[in-house]
C-alpha cells in the first residue's frame, strides 16, 4: 500500500531554527520542501559560508583518507578528532594524511627492496664464481645486467664499456636460463656516471646493487644479500602492522567527523529552505501521518512548547507533489523490486505490489509448469538467500524466485509434468490438464485468466478515479469495462459456451456500455472494445511459452531414448534438460512482466511517484 502522508509545518522562534534542524535531522522521518511565499527565506547564519567551505574541504579529506587505510585489526586507543568545521580539524586530517604517507612510504621501500633483491640475488648466484682485475685504486663499481642471449649484443656492450673506461674494465657473463645472460661490468669509479648515461640511452635495464654492497667481493654481496632476503618479510609485516594499528584507531573516528560533517553541511544547506519572518522562522515538510505523534513528542521532550508541530493530510491538488512510500507485508515487499523498471506509483493511486505477488508467480509457473524444475528453482533460491548473495536486493529476489518456484511446482503437479512426460513413469497423472494434448482448453484458460488480469485492472482504473472524484472519468471506464465482459459474453453465447438465451442481454449490454463510454470519453471510446480483445489476446503468449516448454522436454526425453549409444543419447537429453531450464528462467520472467506492465497496468496505474527522501543523518 502507498503509505498516507501528512504536510507538516514546524514553526517556533527563529533563534531555534538550528536547533529544531538539528533535532529533524536526527528523527529522520520528514521531507523538507521550499517555505511558502508568504515567508522569506532564512538567512544564512554568520560565518556559515565560510564554515560550509571547511565543512566540504573536511569530507574530501577523510574520504581521501579512509579509501587508502587497510581493513583494520586487532583494538586501538579511541582516536578523537577536532570538531567538524574548523580549521584545526583540517590541520589534524592534514598531520594523520602526512603520517599514513609516511608509512606507507616506508612500506613501499621495503617492497621495492624485496623485489630488487630477488633479482640481485639471482644474478649474483650466476656471477659469484667470476672476478675482475681492475685496480682496486681505481675504486671499481660493480654493475650488472640481464641481457637477452645475444653474442653480437654482448660484443657491441663490451666495445662501448672499453671506450668509456679506456679499456680498464671487466665484461664478463654468463648464462642464466635459455634466453638470458647475466653480465659483470666492472669500471673504475671515474667512468662509472658515463656507464649509467650509456645504459639509459640504449634502453638498458641495470640491475642496480644498493650502495651498502659496493667494494665488496661478489660472495660477500651474496651473503648479504640472502640475510636482506630474510630480514624484508619481518620487516614488511611490521610496516603492515602499523597501517593496520592506524586504521583501527582511524577509521572508527574519520566515519564519526564524516557523519557529523555532512550532517552539519546538510543543515546550513536545508536553512536556505525554510522561510523567517522577523521574529519566527517556518520549516515545511512532508512525513507519514503515522509519525507525526512520535515527533511532537520528541520536538516537547526536546523544547517544550517554544516549537509547534502542525500537521494536515495533503489536498489532492498537491498529490502530485507529494512523496511516495510503499509499505507492504513483509511476505509481499520484495515483490516491490519488479517495480523498478517502471516508475513509482503517483501518491493517491494504486499501489499494484500485492497484485504482482498473486500474478506473477502465477504467469511463471502457468509457463513452466513442471515438478522437477519447480524443486531445482526452489534449491537455487534457498541456496541463494541462504549465502546472502547480491545483499539486500538478492535476498529479496530470491524470494520472488522461491514463490515462483512453488507455483511452477504446482503446475507441474496439474501437469502431471516432471521433466516433461518422465513424470508419468514417476507415478504422476494430471490433476487437471495435459498441455501437451489438450492445447486448445490450455489457451481457453489462458485466455480466461488475462482477461480477469485485464478487468481487474480496469476495475482498478475505476476506483482510482472515483477517489480522485473524477466522476465522468469513472463513468467511461466503468463502461469500457461493462463493454469488455458484455463483449466477451456474446462471443462465448455465439460459440456455444453459454445457453442461447444469454446472447440478447449481452448484445444489449454491449450496445449500452457502448454509447455511455462514448458519451463519457467520445467516439475514440469504441477502439477500447477492439483493444481490450487484444490486451486479452496477448496472453496467448503465456501458452505458446508453456507448449514450447514442454515439447523440447518431450525431444530431450525421446534422445534419451532413442538415440544410440545410450551414454550419448542421455548426455544429449540432459543437455537439452538444461537449456530448456535456462531459457525457462528468462522466457516466462520477461513475458510475465510484459503482460503486467502494458497490458494490467495501463488500465490503473498512474507513474509519477517521488520516493521518500527524508531529512535524515547517513547511517
Amino acid at each position: 500500500m502507498i503509505l498516507p502522508m501528512a504536510r507538516v509545518e514546524v514553526l517556533g522562534p527563529r533563534d531555534l531554527l538550528p536547533r529544531a534542524l538539528e533535532l529533524l535531522q536526527v528523527r529522520g522521518a520528514v521531507e523538507l520542501r521550499p517555505a511558502p511565499a508568504a515567508a522569506r527565506p532564512a538567512a544564512p547564519l554568520p560565518g556559515a559560508p565560510e564554515r560550509a567551505v571547511r565543512l566540504s574541504e573536511a569530507v574530501r579529506q577523510i574520504d581521501a583518507l579512509a579509501g587508502r587505510l587497510p581493513p583494520a585489526r586487532g583494538e586501538a586507543a579511541p582516536l578523537e578528532l577536532p570538531e567538524p568545521g574548523t580549521q584545526a580539524l583540517l590541520d589534524r586530517l592534514a598531520a594523520l594524511e602526512s603520517e599514513l604517507a609516511r608509512i606507507e612510504a616506508r612500506r613501499a621501500a621495503l617492497a621495492e627492496e624485496r623485489e630488487a633483491t630477488a633479482r640481485f640475488a639471482r644474478l649474483v648466484v650466476a656471477l659469484a664464481p667470476l672476478t675482475h682485475g681492475v685496480d682496486p685504486a681505481a675504486e671499481p663499481e660493480l654493475h650488472g645486467l640481464v641481457l637477452r642471449s645475444d653474442p653480437a649484443a654482448l660484443a657491441l656492450l663490451e666495445s662501448e664499456v672499453r671506450r668509456l673506461s679506456g679499456g680498464a674494465c671487466e665484461v664478463k657473463a654468463r648464462p642464466l636460463d635459455a634466453e638470458h645472460t647475466g653480465v659483470l661490468v666492472v669500471v673504475p669509479r671515474a667512468a662509472g656516471r658515463a656507464l649509467t648515461a650509456l645504459f639509459f640511452e640504449r634502453g638498458v635495464d641495470e640491475v642496480r646493487l644498493p650502495p651498502a654492497y659496493g667494494g665488496r667481493r661478489l660472495l660477500d654481496v651474496l651473503l648479504l644479500l640472502s640475510a636482506r632476503a630474510r630480514a624484508l618479510p619481518d620487516e614488511i609485516a611490521a610496516a603492515d602492522a602499523a597501517l593496520a594499528r592506524v586504521a583501527a584507531g582511524l577509521a572508527p573516528a574519520l566515519a564519526r567527523a564524516r557523519t557529523r560533517a555532512e550532517g552539519e553541511l546538510a543543515r546550513l544547506q536545508a536553512m536556505g529552505s525554510c522561510g523567517e519572518t522577523r521574529f519566527a522562522f517556518v520549516a515545511v515538510g512532508y512525513m507519514p501521518a503515522d509519525q507525526v505523534a512520535a515527533l511532537r513528542a520528541a520536538v516537547a521532550a526536546e523544547l517544550g512548547d517554544r516549537l509547534t508541530v502542525l500537521a494536515e493530510r495533503p489536498g489532492r491538488s498537491e498529490w502530485s507533489q507529494v512523496p511516495v512510500v510503499l509499505r507492504n507485508h513483509r511476505w509481499l515487499r520484495p515483490f516491490e523490486r519488479l517495480l523498478a523498471l517502471v516508475s513509482l506509483p503517483r501518491y493517491g493511486s494504486v499501489d499494484p505490489t500485492p497484485w504482482l505477488a498473486l500474478f506473477f508467480p502465477l504467469f511463471f509457473g502457468l509457463v513452466l509448469g513442471d515438478v522437477a524444475f519447480g524443486a531445482a528453482g526452489a534449491a537455487v533460491a534457498l541456496w541463494a538467500r541462504r549465502r546472502g548473495w547480491g545483499g539486500r536486493v538478492g535476498r529479496d529476489l530470491a524470494w520472488v524466485a522461491l514463490w515462483c518456484s512453488a507455483a511452477s511446482a504446482l503446475f507441474g503437479l496439474l501437469y502431471g509434468e516432471a521433466l516433461g512426460e518422465l513424470g508419468v513413469h514417476l507415478g504422476l497423472h494430471p490433476l487437471l490438464l495435459d498441455r501437451r494434448r489438450g492445447f486448445m482448453a490450455f489457451l481457453g484458460g489462458v485466455l480466461a485468466l488475462g482477461g480477469v488480469h485485464v478487468l481487474l485492472g480496469m476495475g482498478l482504473g475505476v476506483g482510482s478515479a472515483l477517489r480522485e472524484r473524477h466522476l465522468r472519468e469513472a463513468v467511461g471506464r466503468g463502461a469500457k469495462l461493462v463493454l469488455l465482459v458484455a463483449a466477451a459474453a456474446a462471443a462465448a453465447a455465439l460459440a456455444g459456451k453459454l445457453p442461447p438465451a444469454a446472447l440478447r442481454p449481452a448484445l444489449f449490454g454491449t450496445v449500452g456500455a457502448l454509447a455511455v463510454a462514448v458519451a463519457a470519453e467520445g467516439p475514440m471510446a469504441a477502439l477500447d472494445l477492439v483493444l481490450g480483445l487484444g490486451n486479452v489476446l496477448s496472453y496467448a503468449r503465456l501458452m505458446a511459452l508453456g507448449l514450447a516448454s514442454a515439447m523440447l522436454a518431450e525431444v530431450a526425453n525421446l534422445i534419451a531414448g532413442t538415440l544410440e549409444p545410450a551414454p550419448v543419447g542421455i548426455a544429449i537429453s540432459v543437455l537439452l534438460h538444461a537449456v530448456n531450464f535456462s531459457l525457462c528462467l528468462i522466457s516466462p520472467i520477461v513475458a510475465a512482466l510484459r503482460l503486467h506492465y502494458v497490458e494490467f497496468f495501463e488500465r490503473f496505474y498512474e507513474e509519477g511517484g517521488e520516493p521518500f527522501r527524508p531529512f535524515a543523518l547517513d547511517a
